[in-house]
């Protein structure tokens, strides 16, 4: 489980990254279809579920350090 939390945040900035250098190339060329294919799709998909896994863990992480049901100090 470990692996998987140290794991999530590098492929969520991996898959930001490619869908943003495809949204670039996209706008100068539309031609090519880089965010009209399936493949873009699946990795927008997969970048949704992998910031909401992320953030769940890092969500429990705060309760875990903070103790559950205590409000922060904001």
């Amino acid at each position: 489980m470990k692996t998987i939390a140290k794991a999530l945040p590098h492929v969520a900035i991996i898959l930001s990254g490619m869908l943003i250098v495809f949204f670039v190339i996209d706008r100068f060329n539309s031609a090519m279809g880089f965010l009209d294919n399936d493949a873009a799709k699946i990795l927008l998909f997969v970048l949704s579920v992998t910031s909401i896994v992320n953030s769940i863990m890092l969500i429990a992480y705060q309760r875990r350090l903070d103790g559950a049901g205590r409000p922060h100090d904001a």
